[in-house]
């Protein structure tokens, strides 16, 4: 557990600063016309995230690709993104601590990381976790105030995770609060949260 922790600790964490005072969601505006894919490459903090998923399709572990499926412009995704601090948290790391690093860098080290055992596929399982697949993503059906009026998400591994009010702010699977919602791409929204969705998969 500890191992899987450091993996996404430097990938998936050092994808979105919250934190520090380099902790913010550093992009020009929340919309974009671009797609997901484009959206993380062109927000600061979001390497990790980009790193975890071409060490998945790499791995070969999925029967599609995640990257094509973040930057396809016909899909239709959310995708909830924990920030470095939630991974910072997870794994009891200094806060900042995967800030700074590159997406070559966070790729090439997570291999290392993973423990025993344990593999692309628990990876895999993870970034699920974080993305959903509705027949339409708009802010009718896909914002953070829809999915609070909906009273869930079912996220791409066929799970529903409870989406309700928390005392600081819409809380998904009533552990992980968004904390900077409504990036929107051509494809879809990017919610940025505060803690990673583990769910029983460690």
């Amino acid at each position: 557990m500890t191992a899987l922790k450091a993996l996404f600790s430097t990938a998936l964490a050092a994808a979105f600063v919250v934190a520090a005072p380099s902790s913010t969601f550093a992009h020009s505006n929340n919309h974009s016309t671009g797609t997901i894919l484009d959206v993380l490459t062109a927000t600061d903090g979001a390497q990790a995230v980009v790193a975890a998923v071409l060490v998945v399709d790499e791995a070969g572990v999925l029967d599609f690709s995640l990257a094509e499926l973040l930057g396809d412009k016909k899909s239709q995704l959310i995708l909830l993104a924990p920030s470095n601090s939630a991974f910072e948290n997870l794994l009891g790391l200094d806060p900042g601590a995967l800030d700074g690093l590159s997406v070559e860098q966070i790729k090439d080290a997570l291999p290392g990381l993973l423990p025993a055992g344990v593999g692309a596929g628990e990876v895999a399982a993870i970034l699920l976790k974080h993305a959903s697949l509705p027949e339409r993503a708009n802010n009718r059906t896909a914002s953070a105030s829809a999915l609070l009026q909906n009273g869930f998400i079912e996220v791409a591994d066929g799970s529903e995770l409870p989406v309700s009010i928390g005392g600081e702010g819409i809380k998904v699977n009533y552990e992980a609060t968004i904390v900077a919602p409504n990036f929107r791409a051509r494809n879809g929204f990017v919610h940025f949260i505060d803690t990673v969705i583990i769910d029983g998969l460690l």
